[in-house]
Order: C-alpha cells, then sequence, then structure tokens
C-alpha cells in the first residue's frame, strides 16, 4: 500500500493553525485560518490581550514590533527575560508568543518546551497544542506530536479534521499504528466532515501494519459509497483485498479501476497475477498481453505463456515465446517452447527444443530427461536411452530416468 509523509510548520496549511500575525492582538480568523474562541459562549477568548496584565502587555506590544520587522531573536528574548523576572506573574499568552517567536528563529527545542508549558498554564490553548505538536514533529518526536495533535483537535472550537489525519500519520511515523487506528476509525467514521480518500488510504496503512486489515473495512466501504465513480477509491479497494489475500476480489476491484481510468503496465500484469490466482486464466492472457512491453522479461513472458497454457491457447502461447526468442534467445525461453510442444504431444520439436537448453549447459539435468521422454515417444529406444542415461547422473533426476531406462529396454527401435 503506497502512504506520503506528513509535512508540518510553514510547509502546508498547518501553519495557520499557529500563532501568527502580531502579538499586540489576538489575530483576526481570516489570518488564521481558525476561528478561536471569539464566538463560544462556553469559554472565555482564550486570546484576548486584554486578559493580560497591564505589565504583560507592554512587553508583547515591544515584542511584536522587532517580530514584525522579521527579528524573532530579540522578540523572543524580550519575552523569556520578562517571564524570568516575573516568574510568579507567569501568564499562558507571553509563553506561547515566546514559543512562536522561538519557532520562527529556528530554535525548535526551545519553541516545543514553551509551547508546552503555555498548554500546562492553560490546557485549552487549541493554538499551543498545535504548536507543540508541530514542533514535535519537525525534531521527529511523533509520538508526542500525535498526542498533541488531539489534544488540540478536541479543545478546538472549528475541530479542523485535517488535524487529526496529523495526528494518525504522526503515530504512524511513530510505529504506533495501534495508535493511530482509533484516531483514523473517528476520522472516517462521518462525524469529521466529508470523507477524504488519504484518509481512508492512511487507515488501510495502519490497519495493515497492525496485520488486521479488516479493521478498515467499515471506512473503506463508507469511502466507495461517497465516491463510487471514483478510480483511486476503488485503486483502495483493491489494496486492502489483496492484502486480505482475497485475489477474487482484488481482480473485481482492479478491473472497475480499469473501467474507470487506463490501467498501468504494471497494473494491468498484476491483475493478471491476480486472475492467474483466482483461476480465471482466460482473462489474466489478456491483461499480460495488455501489459507486456517490448522489453518484457523473461519472467512477464512466461506468466503469459503460463496463462496462455492454462486457458489452453497453446498455439498463441508459442507464438508469444518465438517473438520473444527471436529478439533474445535465452535457455528460460527454449525450455518454455519445449514445456508447450511436449503439452501439444509434438514430441519431435519439443525434443529440439530441449536439445537448445542441453547445449546452454543444463545444470539440473532436466533438459536431458525431458529429451529422453520425447525420444521414447517417438520410438526411438537408442537415443533414449543415451539421453536418460544422461540424465541419470544428475541427481534430481537419477530416480526417474532410471525407471524411464526400464521401460525403453522393453521397447524396440521405432
Amino acid at each position: 500500500m503506497n502512504f506520503s509523509t506528513l509535512h508540518t510548520c510553514g510547509a502546508l496549511a498547518l501553519s495557520c493553525l499557529l500563532v501568527c500575525g502580531s502579538p499586540a492582538s489576538a489575530a483576526p480568523a481570516a489570518d488564521t485560518g481558525v476561528e478561536v474562541g471569539g464566538g463560544l459562549t462556553d469559554r472565555p477568548d482564550l486570546y484576548d490581550l486584554e486578559l493580560l496584565p497591564r505589565q504583560e502587555r507592554k512587553i508583547m506590544l515591544r515584542a511584536s514590533l522587532y517580530a514584525k520587522s522579521g527579528d524573532h531573536v530579540t522578540a523572543a528574548a524580550l519575552l523569556a527575560d520578562h517571564l524570568r523576572d516575573n516568574a510568579a506573574q507567569e501568564h499562558y499568552l507571553v509563553r506561547l508568543h515566546l514559543a512562536q517567536n522561538l519557532a520562527d528563529a529556528g530554535n525548535t527545542a526551545a519553541a516545543r518546551d514553551n509551547y508546552r508549558r503555555a498548554v500546562e498554564l492553560e490546557p485549552r490553548l487549541d493554538r499551543g497544542w498545535f504548536g507543540l505538536a508541530d514542533a514535535a514533529y519537525d525534531l521527529t518526536e511523533y509520538e508526542t506530536a500525535g498526542e498533541a495533535f488531539v489534544r488540540g483537535y478536541d479543545v478546538s472550537p472549528d475541530r479542523p479534521a485535517e488535524v487529526l489525519y496529523y495526528a494518525a500519520a504522526a503515530w504512524l511515523m511513530a510505529e504506533k499504528p495501534e495508535r493511530a487506528v482509533p484516531v483514523f476509525e473517528r476520522l472516517t467514521s462521518g462525524t469529521a466532515g466529508e470523507l477524504q480518500i488519504r484518509w481512508v488510504q492512511g487507515y488501510l496503512a495502519a490497519a495493515a501494519r497492525l496485520q488486521k486489515p479488516e479493521l478498515a473495512s467499515g471506512a473503506l466501504t463508507r469511502l466507495l459509497a461517497a465516491y463510487p465513480d471514483d478510480p483511486e477509491a476503488w485503486y483502495l479497494k483493491y489494496q486492502h483485498e489483496a492484502a486480505r489475500r482475497d485475489f477474487q476480489g482484488a481482480a473485481v476491484a482492479l478491473r472497475v479501476v480499469g473501467h474507470l481510468r487506463e490501467l498501468t503496465a504494471a497494473e494491468e500484469k498484476q491483475l493478471g497475477d491476480l486472475l492467474m490466482a483466482a483461476g480465471v486464466a482466460q482473462l489474466a492472457g489478456e491483461h499480460y498481453r495488455r501489459g507486456l512491453s517490448p522489453e518484457a522479461s523473461t519472467a512477464e513472458i512466461e506468466r503469459l505463456a503460463s496463462a496462455l497454457v492454462a486457458s489452453h491457447e497453446t498455439e498463441e502461447a508459442l507464438q508469444v515465446l518465438r517473438a520473444a526468442l527471436e529478439k533474445s534467445p535465452t535457455t528460460r525461453l527454449w525450455s518454455l517452447i519445449g514445456d508447450v510442444h511436449y503439452l501439444r504431444k509434438e514430441y519431435a520439436e519439443a525434443l529440439a527444443a530441449f536439445e537448445h537448453v542441453a547445449a546452454d549447459g543444463d545444470e539440473t539435468g532436466r533438459a536431458w530427461l525431458m529429451q529422453g521422454y520425447c525420444a521414447l515417444e517417438l520410438g526411438r529406444r537408442s537415443d533414449a536411452l543415451d539421453l536418460l542415461a544422461r540424465a541419470s547422473t544428475f541427481p534430481d533426476q537419477q530416480d526417474l530416468a532410471q525407471r524411464l531406462i526400464q521401460r525403453a529396454l522393453k521397447l524396440q527401435d521405432g
């Protein structure tokens, strides 16, 4: 299942969830992308600077002037000095803006510590939780990031669903899929807004890591109901069924993808493999042919030929193998041609093909054994005895070769 790495702070829209703008006043919704607090009746506006004592408002204003000019180092120094000199009057807003200036100055570790302190002082501070999550993620502290994203989501007035996705993705990065799964379930349950494909994709990844792909089945069903004509939704269905080793279900889903968009050559071959595993050789051959490129490997040619033989299209199998042989003659291709001729009871042609294999240096002895078989079927007793005697020198072929020699001794030369 292919899952993209989470990007935060400054790289994606998550930065708009953090404290931004001048610390002299609460940032408006148009600037942040998140309307914080002011419209709620069950809590005060936590970012209203009027909550600050006069002395704290003054230092925040001074720091904001430096921050506006891009001097976040000086802004952070002013706020840090104030907090150190006035420890008894520590205020979460001063601590929050210190953290933001430290983050903007590139001091991520110090920013993380100050975001953590801000939410200790005021646990309802969604921006503080988001800032902590973002800094922890940048420091590769993914478990902390996941926890902070969820805490921020739970106290945010707007409940931005994308934050739950960030949380679950962070826990995946932390190799904690067991913590990611309930978050993805919450995210895809229908209560977090319009279902998105990448949410379900993440859920499938987490469930697969736990080796419990069935956990994401409900989310996938909801996704297909919401997006029945989206090939990417059906592609996830294919991946899900393949992870469950339901090859028939996976093949059906991938064929639906092929109806909604053109399959790549690799997907055509994968569909061929699934159909072969599901026992539908004729359909498998069709998709192997579509996925075959001029530079196809011997293994790809072999899969196509096997599918054609299994669906009793041996003449077409021979055509495919001969065409490949003309481009790049290999021992393996000669062996396959010999096998197909043998199945068709064309023993002279099969014997000739296996002669090529033996001439190339047959290390297993199978080519000598198959030549002996063919010679026997053609009634060529002396040739069969010579060939089977050679085959009997190979440990893997010794027993069968000896039995065939006994059979040959009872025959007369044809």
